[in-house]
């Protein structure tokens, strides 16, 4: 690209020249040779075809151009999109605890905006740097071969003046690059709790609280990117004041040498036309290293994050596979405690879980029985102890193989915007799906009956952002339904019907009992009458066991269960 637009301005100075003075043609032997080659009728008909020449030169330089500019800009964009899925890729990959540590504004940001990033600031400008380098060396050398002392002083002049204005923003424009990202970071985080909390917002009338935050943040986002185009623009036209006066200089030189006009109009027109293409290939050039230097914080964040690629869940291998569960489910001496504190949650506790048996955990807050779900089911790993299936201690690399058999319904059931028959068979395209199994499961989860009768396309109705248009109830079953829809051998209720009203859940929890005898039921709560069925209730208290046993010989023995009773 770089040489056809030399060629198409080095083309200029002979058609100039031949135009102010065609007597030149049978005094150049070039020209005379070229005239009598392909021979020309007229010194006109020559000047007509040079014309015609030095037009497609240049339409030929900016066709290309315009091609190099769409194959950069594809370049850059797949180079952007293969960045963004490769960062996504490791988030997904991280163990659940890395989430408990960040905020997931801060990881949105990160894919969203600062990835874009990457392209506009990063990759587009390295290569327009690269591009218009060549551009400027090339039209500089032209310049030489003309004239070297004009060459050399005008690239002295430019170049120097370009350079001492970057040399003095660039620690500025770095501040202002770690001040964008944190920034952002901060109007991803209040625009997300905006949204998310309008229902609790409006309650209290407190949304012009939240609104100003955001507004506060946007407001001095908004004033970074004026500020670096200020940096980046500035030089361009105090240098257009020293090009053209360059221009003037140059006539009124070469004129105090004795040369008139018709002489210099070949050059002049010549530096006029290189000057033309220099001065946005020098800016150009500036305005790259700005880019680079303003968005290269980004870099230092996403490298830190892709330092160590992992490959998804679903693709990993399993080193050691843990079988059908067929025995039981074992926690020996296990304790666990968050890397940011020394105080364990879990403290050297042991259960046997049989096969086909509902067992129960329950205690007040804080007493540790989300971070046992969470470490039953593969998302946490013991700090001491191990977690056995069937003898297979569980561990980071046969989790998969594990969570395959196991299926989670938690308190708070995450619902996509999507029909209620993808909110089941989750994870699954429509020709996957198996519809008589769907009803099945929303039978047993006892919302077949709603959605068949109340939502006004069935299962294919949509059900809004976070089922924003069924009850806390309703998620709840549906949740369950999900969670049956897997087949699993072992189900997790994380007070998965505290939403329930006391004949829907003593219905949900009689169809459970019918669904499977083989069916291993773990149920996490705090509403009593959700346990009163099971074959076996743990109490916890600070991570530890305190009792157990089941509803009536705990009620018998236990003072604080009984009191929970009472109070429920």
């Amino acid at each position: 690209m770089a040489i056809l637009e030399v060629v198409g301005i080095a083309s200029v100075l002979p058609f100039m020249q031949l135009a102010a003075n065609p007597g030149e043609l049978l005094e150049n032997k070039w020209l005379s040779k070229l005239y009598h080659v392909f021979s020309f009728d007229s010194e006109q008909d020559m000047l007509i075809a040079s014309g015609v020449l030095v037009l497609t030169l240049l339409t030929i330089s900016n066709v290309f151009k315009v091609f190099a500019s769409w194959l950069q800009q594809k370049f850059t964009w797949d180079v952007s999109y293969k960045l963004g899925m490769r960062l996504l890729r490791v988030y997904l990959g991280k163990p659940y605890g890395y989430f408990l540590t960040h905020n997931s504004s801060e990881l949105l940001a990160n894919l969203v905006v600062e990835v874009g990033k990457v392209t506009t600031g990063i990759l587009t400008p390295l290569c327009e740097l690269i591009a218009q380098i060549i551009v400027a060396l090339l039209i500089f050398t032209l310049l030489i071969i003309v004239n070297p002392t004009i060459a050399l002083a005008t690239l002295s002049v430019l170049g120097l003046a370009y350079i001492l204005v970057y040399l003095a923003r660039k620690r500025y424009l770095t501040q202002l690059g770690k001040e964008r990202i944190s920034l952002n970071q901060f109007r991803f985080t209040h625009l997300k709790e905006l949204l998310n909390g309008i229902k609790t917002f409006r309650v209290y009338g407190v949304q012009d609280f939240f609104y100003r935050r955001y507004d506060t943040v946007s407001e001095r986002f908004s004033q970074i990117q004026p500020r670096v185009h200020l940096v980046s623009v500035t030089p361009r036209h105090v240098v257009e004041i020293f090009a053209f006066g360059g221009v003037i200089v140059l006539v009124l030189v070469l004129i105090s040498r004795g040369q008139n006009l018709q002489q210099i109009l070949p050059m002049l027109t010549l530096y006029v036309l290189a000057g033309y293409r220099l001065l946005p290939a020098l800016q150009k050039v500036y305005g790259s290293v700005i880019k680079l230097r303003h968005t290269f914080p980004t870099i230092e964040i996403l490298e830190k994050d892709l330092q160590k690629d992992v490959p998804l869940q679903k693709s990993a291998s399993v080193k050691h596979p843990i079988g059908d569960f067929s025995a039981n489910l074992k926690l020996e001496n296990v304790s666990f405690y968050y890397e940011d504190t020394n105080t364990a949650v879990i403290s050297d506790l042991s259960v046997t879980i049989p096969k086909g048996k509902t067992i129960a955990f329950v205690g007040s807050t804080g007493s540790g029985k989300t971070t046992l779900v969470d470490l039953i089911v593969g998302l946490l790993h013991p700090k001491k102890g191990h977690i056995k299936i069937d003898n297979h201690i569980l561990s980071v690399d046969n989790t998969l193989t594990w969570q395959n058999q196991i299926a989670y319904v938690p308190q708070e059931v995450f619902l996509f915007d999507d029909a209620a028959q993808r909110n089941i068979a989750i994870g699954l395209y429509d020709e996957e799906v198996d519809i008589k199994l769907v009803q099945k499961v929303a039978q047993v989860a006892n919302i077949h009956d709603f959605i068949s009768d109340e939502l006004p396309k069935g299962y294919e109705t949509v059900i809004g952002e976070r089922g924003v248009r069924l009850s806390g109830g309703q998620r709840q079953r549906l949740g369950l339904a999900r969670a049956l829809y897997r087949q699993p051998k072992v189900l997790i209720l994380d007070e998965a019907t505290s939403a329930l009203d006391s004949i829907t859940e003593s219905a949900v929890i009689d169809s459970l009992r019918a669904y499977s005898e083989d069916l291993t039921v773990i149920v996490i709560a705090h509403r009593l009458s959700t346990v009163r069925h099971a074959d076996c209730i743990y109490l916890l208290e600070k991570g530890r066991i305190v009792a157990e046993g089941n509803y009536e010989k705990l009620i018998q023995k236990s003072e604080v269960f009984r009191e929970m009773v009472e109070l429920g």
